[in-house]
Formats: structure tokens, sequence, C-alpha cells
């Protein structure tokens, strides 16, 4: 009789440990690797827990974030300063007084015109008549000073910058050194200032008493304001830029403004290497006498020295004597100051007597030259190739005498 094929399975023993198996302790190991098995799965869980967690609070970060953003957008918050518009910039001396007045006009194409004004001076004051503008801000505040100075250059003030002695003394001293650049020999009334033609590179402490001296002298005072800025600014030009913003900020806390950080913006910007930028006494002549004596502006002068621009700065002019005549050349200099050019003169006779007052020009400043013979009322303009092409040389000669200069 054929057996079936039947497929043997295998019996368990009972176990005497109390387990079924073919070892003893199978069923303890069994419950073990299940708790480690629920353990990691419980981990997992939480693990993956935490994650989808973590990511549903950046994103309702994120749209919360976008969405005050987007609430916002109608309000862009407070304006930037444009330091692109005309500044008014006033110090008062030690008692208090105003002593310094300077207007601050950015170029149509780049650099910075500053003018430096005599607190003497006289000038029209709406609702007063005329007025010296240190006494100007005790009847009518900031906003009567600036619209009479306004009213003075023919340029609508924008910004301010109100300085104390402190603020001048700390940048003053900051610079170190101020060079007073003059373009020929000065001294004051007292002879408490006296510069030589050229350089005059001065302390700190003895610059600042030059600024003071200035303001009380009428004849040179105003050309010597003028220099102690340029010479201050120049002073600066020289440090790096995060020094001069390091220190704008600084000087921001001894000021009063309504530019807020634009004043540190304005400070780098006036102080950068290569910025066409210059300083121009205004046209003033002393009147009075004693302790009452004041400045009256030049108006024909004045007009033509606001129509100038900072990058006439670049225009090297030098003016030398064609006769055997003293004080043409410091006459012709004076007159000429107001196109702004940078002026070098060499008084002394040439030993060739010239009849007639030669502008010799490089290729490119003709139209300077023009301008020139414009001021002195005579001239041979010459175009000259073998000279650099922003330089002009004025030879002074017979034709123009000192009366006719001054």
């Amino acid at each position: 009789m054929k057996k079936r094929g039947y497929t043997v399975k295998r019996s368990r023993r009972y176990s005497p440990g109390g387990g079924y198996g073919s070892t003893p302790g199978y069923r303890r190991r069994r419950l073990q690797q299940r708790q480690r098995a629920r353990k990691r799965r419980l981990a997992a869980t939480i693990m993956t827990g935490g994650i989808i967690l973590s990511v549903v609070l950046f994103l309702a970060v994120f749209w919360v974030a976008r969405f005050r953003s987007s609430a916002n957008s109608s309000d862009p918050g407070p304006a930037p300063v444009d330091t692109g518009q005309n500044i008014i910039m006033t110090a008062k001396d030690e008692s208090g007084r105003l002593s310094q007045i300077l207007v601050v006009v950015p170029g149509q194409q780049s650099g910075y015109s500053v003018y430096t004004i005599p607190p003497r001076t006289l000038a029209d004051t709406p609702g007063y008549g005329f007025q010296r503008l240190d006494a100007v801000p005790d009847l009518g505040g900031q906003q009567l000073l600036d619209q009479t100075l306004a009213n003075l250059l023919q340029v609508p003030i924008r910004y301010h910058v109100s300085f104390d002695y402190g603020a001048v003394e700390l940048a003053a001293n900051e610079a170190g050194t101020i060079n007073f650049k003059a373009d020929q020999a000065m001294a004051t009334a007292d002879q408490a200032i006296t510069l030589n033609q050229g350089d005059n590179p001065t302390g700190a402490k003895r610059a600042l008493e030059y600024l003071k001296a200035s303001v009380n002298d009428g004849q040179a005072g105003p050309r010597i304001q003028a220099l102690f800025y340029l010479g201050l600014h120049d002073a600066f030009v020289g440090k790096p830029e995060l020094d001069r913003r390091n220190f704008a900020r600084q000087l921001l806390q001894h000021i009063d403004t309504d530019m807020g950080d634009g004043f540190v913006d304005l400070f780098v910007n006036m102080t950068t290497a290569g910025q066409p930028f210059g300083v121009w006494p205004l046209p003033v002549k002393m009147s009075g006498s004693g302790t009452t004596w004041y400045l009256e502006p030049q108006p024909d002068q004045l007009q033509m020295l606001m129509t100038g621009s900072p990058q006439d700065a670049g225009i090297n002019l030098k003016i030398r004597n064609g006769t055997s005549a003293q004080g043409v050349v410091e006459a012709a200099a004076a007159k000429l100051a107001l196109l702004r050019y940078n002026i070098t003169i060499n008084p002394e006779p040439s030993g060739v007597d010239f009849d007639n007052t030669q502008i010799r020009c490089g290729t490119d400043v003709l139209k300077q030259g023009n301008a020139i013979h414009d001021l002195l009322g005579k001239g041979t303009i010459i175009k000259d190739e073998t000279m650099e092409k922003q330089q002009i040389i004025v030879i002074i000669g017979g034709d123009l005498s000192l009366p006719e200069l001054q």
C-alpha cells in the first residue's frame, strides 16, 4: 500500500522553565525584545512629532511676519535726509553769542561750496530792516535768520546744524593741525594774526585763537575765517573713512540738527578725497567805526560768487607781476577770488615790463579766461597748448593800475 506524502510539523515542547521552546529562557528574551522594539517606536514617534511641530511653528512665524510687513507697506517710515539740499551751520562763542555762520550748497553735479558769513554782516531782515546777522536770532530765532540769509544769498535753506563752542573745539582737536593756506600774506589790524603766503600749518589751540580773532577784524578777518574751515576740511580728508564716520557720530552728540543721522553721511561726503570742495568768504566791505563797525555785502560780487561751481576749484590760476608796481598782483587776486579758482600769486616784479596784461590759458579753460578778462576789464587771451589743460597764467601789465583793480 502506497504511503501518502505528509508534511510533518514539529510540535513545540513545553519547557520546564515555564515557556514553550526548544531552549530555556526563550519567553523572557522574547519579552525583552518586544519591550525594546516598543521603546524604539515611541522614540521615533516623539522625534517625528517634534520635527513636525518645529516646521509648523516656523511656517506660522514666517507668515505672521510676512503679513505684518505687507500690512505696514503703506507706511514708508521717516523720509531719508537729502544731503543734496542747502544747509545752514551756525556756531556760538563761549558766551553763547552767534559767532560763526556757514551755508553749505551742494554742487549740481558733485562737490560742495561753503560760504562763510561774518556775523557782523548787515542784511535786510524781514520786518526789522537792516540788522547785523548776530542780532537776528534774538529778534526772530532760527526761522528769521534762515529767511534773512536766503534773501541775501538767493538760495533756499533746508536743513540746520547748530554747534556750540565745545563742538568746534572737538573738531579742531580731532584735526590736530589746521593749515591756513593763504594766496597772499595777510594780517589782522591788531597784528594778532599774521599769515604768510602759502602754507601756515597751525596747531588746534592756536587755530581756534585765530578763529576767535577773525570775528573781530573787518579787513582780513573774513578771509581768515574761510581759511580756517578750508584747513579743517583738508585735515579730515586724509583720514580713513571709518575714522571720519565714527568721529561724525561722536560730533552728532554735541550738536543740534534736524538732519538726524543724515549729518554723518554729509560729513563723510564732504571730506571724501577727490570731491570738489571750496570755502569762500562773503564779499563784504567794512563800514562804521569804533565798536559799532559792521560789514556791508557787495551785491555784484556776491551774485558772481553764487553762480560759481565747486568744480572751479580744480582750475589752477597763477598771477604774476609784469610791471614794477607794488600791490597790483594782490589786488588782482582779491578781485579774481570770486571765480573760486585755486589761486597762487607771485607779486615780485618779473624784470620784464609788459605793456599789456596777458591771460594765458590751457586748452580746457578758454571760457574761464574770458571770465577773467571780464573781471579785470583788460587782457589779451592766449591759448597755450604747452600748459596744463586746467591752468591759467595771468601776467599783469602796465595797462592795469592799482586803482583800477581795487
